[in-house]
């Protein structure tokens, strides 16, 4: 866990303080870094393989699915935070945690770019498993 910590912490780049610390000592680390690499695999995967549609094959809606399933990442990695975090506090007694809303927009501006470039890696691996997909991205 210390490694994905790391990882969605920019390595001690984007240390946030508090947020880092309770994220750390909740365990939220974990389950946001799958989020952020499973959903944008697997959603590349039905983009490539199981659809696989010539409406679909064209980089403006490639573009659109990969930042929406960037967005929903990031929501998504965003709530679990806040709840790790608020059931971990409320657990410890901790009234006054000293994370703010900037916190969880840094981190979920991380998640995104992260989960974007997840998006981007597993097209160009299963592009090519593709038949009418094949050139997209390019």
């Amino acid at each position: 866990m210390d490694i994905i910590s790391e990882i969605l912490e920019l390595f001690g780049a984007a240390y946030l303080g508090d947020f880092s610390k309770y994220m750390f000592q909740s365990g939220a680390y974990s389950p946001v870094f799958y989020v952020m690499l499973l959903l944008p695999i697997i959603v590349a995967f039905v983009y490539y393989i199981v659809l696989d549609h010539i409406l679909l094959a064209n980089v403006k809606k490639w573009l659109t699915i990969g930042t929406t399933t960037s967005a929903v990442a990031a929501l998504v990695g965003v709530f679990i935070a806040n709840t790790k975090i608020n059931s971990f506090t409320f657990a410890q007694s901790i009234p006054d945690t000293g994370v703010g809303s900037a916190n969880f927009l840094s981190f979920g501006f991380i998640v995104f770019a992260y989960s974007a470039l997840f998006f981007f890696l597993a097209s160009l691996i299963l592009k090519s498993f593709s038949s009418r997909s094949r050139n997209i991205p390019f």
